[in-house]
């Protein structure tokens, strides 16, 4: 069999199409479906690394359990595969069933290292915490980048061969419409993510530090709540925009959404002043659940619509 012939063979099995041009994710949907990778893979690899330090005690102190020895690593690891995303989508019709393996074959071999590491002088117990948040970080980056930035076909643009396979043809308005109900369903998981790392911050920090910019005691945790709520402000601003010509439920969301958002956001620049702090954490406690309720409105109006199964009496 020739090279050729081979290669013919391993894009067959692995379903790769370059014939035609295959929806790929919008620019935005994986630009914040990466944000929450990144952010969803650090907070597990915390958590993962408190909750097997506390399990096993001999694990503290150990090196590769550092808090900036493990973000570099995990960054670099999800925005390489965020960067991957579109090319897989743009090479095969199943872009989700090819994902799915490479990742799988990616995670095997990055435990290779670790199973490096247990051939030398390493404890065991930390490195199998190491060897969970591998796979930890492979399940998070996997589903918020397959589910919170499918392949679509842009806004506006017509498809040249109908719908994907076994898939109708959808009008403008309505990809539209499901555009916009995938950037409140993004929003509000993201408002969920900064939530929970909030809950996170005001266990770790404590609230009757000084003013200052900068807690001394769980300063990564709070720089990563901090730094969300930037993606989190321009995704609030964009869906904003993109609804002022929308139907009202989903001008109504974006309102609503971008109110909270505004309203957490006050609430950390209050936090930075002890005097203020305590106003501040009720801000940025409530704000999120505005912003939350907001951006899961098209959800709930969607639910409401859906036509109730006839009885059989």
């Amino acid at each position: 069999m020739t090279m050729t012939n081979l290669a013919d063979r391993a894009m067959q099995l692995a379903r790769i199409d370059r014939s035609e041009r295959h929806p790929r994710p919008s620019w935005p949907a994986l630009s914040t479906a990466t944000v929450l990778a990144v952010a969803g893979s650090l907070v597990v690899d915390w958590a993962l690394v408190h909750i097997g330090t506390t399990i096993f005690p001999s694990t503290v102190g150990y090196p590769h359990f550092h808090f900036s020895d493990y973000t570099t690593l995990t960054v670099i690891g999800v925005l390489i595969a965020g960067a991957a995303w579109p090319l897989v989508a743009w090479l095969t019709p199943t872009p989700r069933w090819l994902f799915l393996r490479l990742a799988i074959v990616v995670t095997a071999v990055l435990l290779l290292p670790d199973l490096y590491l247990l051939s030398r002088p390493q404890p065991v117990r930390a490195v199998g915490v190491l060897m969970t948040m591998h796979l930890a970080i492979a399940v998070v980056t996997y589903n918020a980048l397959v589910r919170l930035a499918p392949p679509t076909v842009p806004s506006g643009r017509p498809r040249e061969s109908g719908a994907l396979p076994g898939e109708p043809s959808a009008s403008v308005p309505d990809r539209e419409e499901r555009s916009a109900r995938r950037w409140a369903t993004t929003l509000a998981g993201l408002v969920t993510v900064e939530t929970v790392l909030g809950v996170l911050a005001l266990v770790v920090v404590p609230t009757g530090r000084p003013t200052g910019w900068l807690p001394h005691q769980g300063t990564a945790l709070y720089l990563a709540h901090a730094l969300l709520g930037l993606p989190l402000t321009i995704g609030a601003l964009t869906y904003l925009v993109r609804t002022r010509a929308s139907t009202r439920i989903y001008r109504l969301s974006g309102v609503i959404g971008g109110a909270g958002v505004t309203i957490a956001g006050l609430g950390g620049v209050f936090a930075i002043t002890h005097p203020l702090r305590l106003v501040g954490v009720a801000l940025m406690l409530f704000g999120p659940i505005l912003a939350a309720f907001g951006y899961l409105l098209p959800t709930f109006d969607r639910i409401s619509e859906d036509p109730s199964p006839p009885s059989d009496g």
